[in-house]
Parts: structure tokens; sequence; C-alpha cells
């Protein structure tokens, strides 16, 4: 019981764990928007972890090809799973006024404004 009692002071001088990702979610404008949802893994080099495609309501299995990000921009190339076809491309500048991300993504030969903002 002894032990127990002088463990517990210990367990509070712990450290918590650091944030190992961040999130970003990035949406278009329209009727039928496209969704991005991005996890970012916080490492001495930021990069993409996974991503998850939403277009027009509908379910785009994706991969990421390669990525950069950093405080200035953003930058995400999506394959399909097989990485046999180019399913998106996303490249979005940092904007302090809004603290987000603003740019365009191109799919399916179209290029859309989106906003990503931490989600």
């Amino acid at each position: 019981m002894k032990k127990l009692l002088l463990a517990i002071p210990m367990l509070l001088l712990l450290p918590a764990p650091a944030a190992a990702t961040t999130g970003l979610i990035c949406s278009t404008a329209g009727n039928r928007p496209a969704h991005l949802a991005l996890v970012i893994g916080n490492t001495a080099v930021p990069s993409v972890v996974s991503a998850r495609l939403t277009d027009d309501r509908r379910q785009i299995p994706v991969v990421t090809a390669q990525s950069w990000f950093d405080r200035q921009e953003l930058r995400v190339d999506l394959v399909d799973r097989n990485a046999m076809r180019h399913e998106a491309r996303l490249r979005a500048s940092w904007r302090a006024s809004s603290r987000s991300y603003d740019g365009s993504i191109w799919r399916n030969g179209q290029r859309r404004w989106v906003h990503c903002r931490e989600g």
C-alpha cells in the first residue's frame, strides 16, 4: 500500500503524450462539393499520413503518392490504391488572415477552388 501511495505522485510527473498528428479538412464550393480529409504526421519532416476523398458524396479510394506540407504551402498528389490512376492534385497556400490554406484541387481534368482548415 505504501508503494502505491508513493507511485501516484510519480505518475503525475510523467509527460503527457505529444500530438503526433494534425488534421486538415479541405472543401470545394458548389452544389457538388469535393472534400479531402488529411492526416499529417508531426515529425521532423511533416508528411501526409492518410487521405480520404469524397466527391459529390461518393467515397473515392485513394492513397498519397507524394506530399509537401509547411506553413507556407500544401501540396498533395493522390492516386488510386494500385497507383495506376491519378485521382486528385491539391495545391494551396497559407493565408495568415484566415489561418487556413486556400488554393486549387484538380480532379477529372477540372480545377476547383478549395479551402483547407484545421479539423
